[in-house]
């Protein structure tokens, strides 16, 4: 385990003794290598240079600029981030646990705990990032859905009912190997573009289209949606 540790310039001004930066540094050194640094932006410069598994904040007064730091972090190259600060704002603090991937230590932080609590961080980082990676493929079903749904539409605007649209795009995706949200989105995408083709003419040439209706059949009998039709013979 190769470890970060971010002290803040007014923590390394308390002198507690089970809270010594050189105890925290000798504690974490028996997991890996320790690294110690006092600057926000040498943080996150070592952060583009190196890989680390645990960053350790201590701070006396969680602030403004070490929170940009963490969200930033956390943006850009997740991983376990333990915060010891002794004084907070509870609004600020709650936006930051939002997450799950962050474990708060209020007040001091004694070195015979931090084993056990880079073990807990640990923990928590794994399941916050189980549950995020459960509801962004969530999403992307949801998504998928949608998508089908509204290619299915497309394609029965063709002429056909909603079960042979289905087979259709399903026979598309098989050939080209994508999924059916992307062949839908594919089919979708042709048909925006030759929406906008016709749209544009039309503005260019009143005289195209009396009554200026959308026509989804005639912008998908081009080329773009030849294999689509071949697909419903």
């Amino acid at each position: 385990m190769r470890s970060l540790i971010f002290c803040d310039t007014g923590f390394s001004a308390v002198p507690v003794v089970d809270c010594d930066i050189a105890q925290y540094q000798a504690c974490l050194s028996a997991f890996g290598p320790v690294t110690v640094l006092t600057s926000a932006t040498k943080i996150e410069q070592r952060l583009q240079q190196q890989d680390f598994d645990t960053l350790l904040v201590l701070t006396d007064s969680l602030q403004n600029h070490i929170l940009g730091l963490i969200q930033r972090i956390l943006a850009n190259k997740p991983l376990v981030i333990i915060v010891n600060a002794k004084t907070w704002q509870q609004t600020e603090l709650t936006h930051l646990l939002d997450c799950g991937r962050i474990t708060f230590i209020p007040e001091m932080l004694t070195v015979n705990r931090l084993t056990s609590v880079v073990s807990l961080a640990q923990a928590r980082f794994s399941a916050a990032n189980k549950t995020i990676a459960e509801f962004k493929k969530l999403d992307e079903e949801i998504r998928g859905i949608k998508l089908l749904s509204q290619a299915k539409l497309i394609v029965m605007q063709q002429g056909f009912d909603e079960t042979k649209a289905h087979q259709i795009i399903q026979q598309q995706a098989m050939q080209k190997g994508v999924t059916l949200a992307q062949m839908s989105a594919q089919i979708i995408a042709v048909v925006s573009r030759s929406t906008a083709s016709t749209t544009q003419a039309k503005q260019d040439n009143p005289a195209v289209s009396k009554s200026g209706a959308p026509h989804y059949s005639a912008a998908a009998t081009n080329a773009d949606m030849s294999d689509i039709q071949r697909k419903g013979c």
